[in-house]
């Protein structure tokens, strides 16, 4: 029984940014998170020990963003979507979209990438 399990605007910190100032300098990021996942064991047994370990995703995801400073928005999606993807082998896909509140010099409210890793 195939399902997903979500978590919205997860706030996450980070460096990134096209200059060294903007990469030196820790931002908020608002991160969801979607993954594909059997769920038959968690609803057969309801037992916490049988489902996939929603802090635990949390923790991956947030370790992620905070790993090391980047240039792309991009690179912050693409490393949080492996990494969930390397810590949890039951996840058959990840969907990540990180938005970056008020980006410096785009006059936005916000910027976003989405991307899907599949195994």
């Amino acid at each position: 029984m195939e399902g997903t399990i979500e978590i919205r605007a997860l706030r996450c910190r980070g460096r990134q940014g096209t200059t060294a100032d903007e990469r030196a300098r820790e931002q908020e990021y608002l991160v969801d998170v979607v993954v594909r996942t059997d769920l038959a064991d968690a609803v057969r047994s309801d037992d916490l020990a049988s489902a996939l370990d929603i802090s635990s995703l949390a923790r991956v995801v947030r370790d992620a963003v905070a790993e090391r400073p980047r240039a792309l928005v991009e690179r912050i999606t693409f490393d949080v979507a492996r990494g969930v993807l390397a810590r949890f082998p039951a996840v058959s896909e990840a969907r990540v979209r990180v938005l970056k509140p008020h980006p410096d010099g785009l006059g936005a409210d916000a910027e976003a990438v989405e991307l899907v890793l599949r195994r």
